[in-house]
């Protein structure tokens, strides 16, 4: 029996697993979670609504492509799109019984705090978000702000750990951590011995660097990088093309494909899908500070982060990050005879998912939910204010 049925029969047998639940997205990775819901979901005849939420109704929904590059199965007919302002009343009015909020961590906490204002609310629902990359630089304001949900689910293993042990310390209701594990990794194969790997990656971050200065300066080095390796072709993996949905927003001329173009004379090779599908084909991987290098040593891909000289302007920047795990290499590094190796380290920052945890995350409340009281909603203030604090502090000592 497969793990997938043998977990399947498992929630059948669970008397407080959900009977209706409201997945929720915006654009780029929150999407990935949504799936691994909606997959397990449907295998327990659970009545699934998918939301996609939009600042403006006018903006792009979620490209067929970018389905592709998150893997997503579920129906593109069956996803309503929302604007987010009128987030709160959909949720209350779907009457629920599990909420998944895939929505960056302020805006979570902006629901979580509106709900209670509501008194159709369903106060036994159980509202679950998660963590879709690197939390290095808001590594605290990020946890805090999803903090005050029912189940809280990591990617990152030490990420996890760290949040239980600030969580305990809170005198408020916190969210029950779960190492999920993530979604983009449902399957981690053994690399081929594939010898002539045609293909020398670099994923593109829309921010980061996000000075056109430094952006010049990273597409000098991807020109050198490619005249390294000749016999190779630099392939640029997008986070996402011109209009489509993104949480992270880019000026097309700040694309590294087009200042290669205009500033260095190169025209190189854009990829927009699942990189995941060509694996094999990627002799080693260079970021500078993007999850994908992570999830690319996993895949044992040797995967590798090269500097830039630029001080850190994004909240996302987690360049430092990947020096001290040591990914770091300049460009003469990435360029001898010397087998490259993927970095170890990367298992400590990322597991791949674990569908043996789903039954923990689908869970319903044992017991209601009770209003939040207006102390409670002060007390939430005051540790984002602290998680603000101990940010800077961070970024203080870490420099």
């Amino acid at each position: 029996m497969s793990d997938s049925r043998k977990l399947g029969d498992d929630f059948q047998r669970h008397p407080l697993m959900p009977s209706k639940a409201l997945l929720i997205y915006s654009a780029d990775s929150y999407v990935g979670y949504c799936d691994v819901l909606y997959e397990h979901l449907t295998r327990i005849s659970c009545e699934i609504n998918v939301i996609e939420v939009v600042d403006d109704l006018r903006e792009p929904r979620l490209s067929k492509a970018q389905r592709e590059k998150w893997g997503v199965s579920f129906p593109e007919d069956s996803v309503r799109i929302v604007a987010e302002r009128e987030l709160p009343e959909w949720i209350v009015e779907s009457g629920a019984d599990f909420l998944f909020l895939g929505l960056p961590g302020r805006k979570v906490f902006y629901i979580c705090n509106i709900l209670h204002e509501f008194p159709n609310t369903n106060a036994s629902m159980t509202i679950a978000t998660g963590f879709p990359g690197l939390q290095y630089y808001m590594r605290f304001t990020g946890l805090f702000w999803r903090s005050f949900v029912d189940q809280l689910l990591f990617t990152d293993p030490h990420l996890f750990r760290l949040a239980r042990k600030w969580l305990s310390l809170l005198p408020l209701p916190t969210a029950n951590c779960v190492l999920l594990g993530s979604p983009r990794l449902k399957k981690v194969p053994p690399r081929s011995n594939a010898c002539n790997r045609k293909y020398i990656v670099f994923f593109e971050q829309n921010e980061i660097p996000a000075s056109s200065h430094g952006r010049f300066e990273l597409a000098r080095q991807l020109a050198v990088l490619a005249d390294l390796h000749a016999e190779r072709t630099l392939l640029i993996v997008a986070r996402n093309s011109s209009g489509e949905a993104s949480n992270h927003k880019t000026l097309e001329n700040m694309r590294l494909a087009h200042i290669l173009q205009e500033r260095e004379g190169r025209t190189v090779e854009v990829f927009n899908g699942n990189w995941m599908t060509i694996a094999d084909d990627i002799e080693f991987a260079v970021s500078i500070s993007s999850t994908a290098l992570l999830e690319a040593s996993i895949l044992q891909i040797p995967s590798f982060s090269i500097p830039v000289e630029e001080e850190p302007t994004s909240p996302f920047d987690a360049a430092r990050f990947f020096q001290r795990l040591g990914f770091e290499r300049q460009l003469g590094e990435l360029a001898g005879s010397r087998p490259l190796k993927p970095v170890a380290r990367a298992a400590d920052f990322l597991a791949p998912l674990d569908i043996n945890a789903l039954p923990q995350v689908l869970t319903r409340r044992p017991k209601p939910r009770y209003p939040t009281r207006p102390y409670e909603i002060v007390l939430r203030g005051w540790c984002i204010a602290l998680a603000k604090t101990l940010d800077r502090a961070f970024r203080f000592f870490n420099r």
